[in-house]
């Protein structure tokens, strides 16, 4: 049996949500050049695409803008059994490892567990802890601890260290497969 992954997984929202939204504009464009252009011929092939185009609109808003307030633009996430003090630990200990003072806030929330963002002078990084429920073991009822380092830096030599030493504080504990 294979051993599951324990690696961070990368994800830019920020290039997503442009995409979304650029896309969104060019059908945009094209729908009212098609209208304004050709009349009634074009009304019904015009329409659909202004319907499409305020759709992504629509969309990208709905889904990336909190995504992008909550994450920044890049970010990496890993997922992990530990409850969420036990998370907060393994970031502290692995910032306070690379010779900075961690601070600690928690984030105001309506959860019974709100939010930590862990941060340290001289650390681009801020790292995001809380308490989430895995899509792919939602309906045992099993919850996860999700660690997002946001703003990172993705071929950064020290960012790569930081996140290796808070997965080795964390001790694995890898998603369920889904």
């Amino acid at each position: 049996m294979a051993e599951p992954s324990t690696e961070w997984a990368y994800s830019n929202d920020g290039r997503i949500a442009f995409v979304f939204l650029g896309l969104a504009i060019v059908l945009l464009s094209i729908g009212l050049l098609a209208v304004t252009a050709f009349g009634s011929d074009a009304a019904n092939g015009g329409v659909a695409l202004l319907a499409i185009a305020m759709f992504l609109l629509v969309f990208s808003v709905l889904v990336f803008v909190p995504r992008l307030a909550r994450r920044g633009p890049s970010s990496f996430s890993f997922y992990s059994r530990r409850s969420l003090d036990e998370a907060v630990k393994a970031v502290r200990e692995a910032i306070e490892a690379s010779g900075r003072t961690p601070r600690v806030d928690v984030v105001k929330s309506r959860s019974d567990h709100p939010p930590r963002i862990v941060t340290a002078e001289g650390i681009r990084a801020r790292f995001r802890i809380e308490v989430t429920r895995h899509p792919a073991g939602a309906e045992g009822g099993l919850e996860w601890t999700e660690i997002v380092e946001s703003s990172a830096s993705r071929d950064g030599a020290e960012a790569q260290a930081l996140r290796k030493k808070v997965t080795e504080r964390l001790g694995g504990g890898s998603p369920p497969d889904g």
